[in-house]
């Protein structure tokens, strides 16, 4: 286990604050993985393992690290983020810290039911016969089919998209996307399916900042959050709040790893999300 700077009285203010054997624990968690964290990043600190050499740059690359790398729901985030502001005050307080490394840290925002389109899905067919840009209905039919969008922009994913099954609504929009898409796939004689509206581009494929503008835009109009992560996220809530999976639920939750299921397990319950 990592060293943890003035341990021995850390606890011993803890034993007087009276806490549960349960939240003793989730604080030594916290301490411990975050002096692992930034004992492998911060290179002062590493050296002289000394808590002067900790500052907030540290949690806050620990922060991003559980939000983006670990994928921790926010109440988990928020809560470990407590546990080091708790600590990093009483050095503070017995004079072992010049500063609270923590002070500035702001707690993640826990996301409600609302703030997800769940009426994208709900209400497929209407949303891709809206006047959205073609890009984005495109990506909210393949996420409907349980892929992300880095699946949707890997070189050759339109081969497997080309032996899935689409029901009349969905082949209605694929007969105008490839009305729309044709000019370009003869341009550049190349058959993905997101392909760049630049003919002078470097590469055919379209750019993941190219596709995140036409989803901005279309969420400006919709007054919804279609960011692909958040497409996908609502797409794998409302799988596991339905009792009937589709096939394209089913194969979609089977794919994921067992630390993914947790998180969105742990989202859901957070939202109380429900349809």
């Amino acid at each position: 286990m990592v060293k943890i700077p003035y341990l021995s009285g850390f606890e011993a203010y803890l034993k007087t604050r009276q806490i549960s054997p349960k939240a003793h624990t989730e604080y030594m968690n916290s301490l411990n993985d975050f002096f692992t964290y930034t004992i492998q990043h911060n290179n002062d600190y590493k050296i002289s393992e000394d808590i002067k050499d900790v500052h907030e740059m540290d949690v806050r690359l620990f922060k991003n690290f559980m939000l983006d790398n670990l994928q921790l729901s926010p109440s988990t985030i928020n809560k470990v983020i407590s546990n080091l502001n708790v600590y990093f005050k009483y050095l503070f307080g017995v004079k072992k810290s010049p500063e609270i490394p923590t002070l500035n840290i702001n707690s993640v925002t826990v996301a409600k039911q609302s703030d997800f389109p769940t009426v994208v899905f709900l209400k497929l067919p209407d949303y891709l016969a809206a006047p959205l840009s073609i890009y984005t209905r495109l990506l909210i039919l393949i996420i409907s089919k349980g892929f992300n969008y880095k699946d949707a922009l890997e070189p050759n994913f339109y081969q497997k998209f080309e032996q899935m099954k689409f029901d009349d609504a969905e082949e209605r929009f694929l007969n105008l996307y490839k009305a729309y898409v044709e000019p370009y796939r003869s341009y550049w004689n190349n058959d993905n399916l997101f392909l760049s509206r630049n003919r002078g581009a470097n590469t055919p494929l379209l750019t993941v900042s190219a596709l995140h503008r036409d989803l901005k835009r279309d969420s400006d109009t919709t007054k919804l959050d279609l960011a692909p992560k958040k497409l996908y996220t609502t797409f794998i809530l409302l799988a596991l709040s339905t009792r009937n999976l589709s096939d394209d639920q089913q194969n979609a939750l089977d794919a994921l790893d067992t630390p993914s299921l947790m998180y969105y397990r742990r989202l859901k319950r957070e939202t109380n999300f429900d349809i």
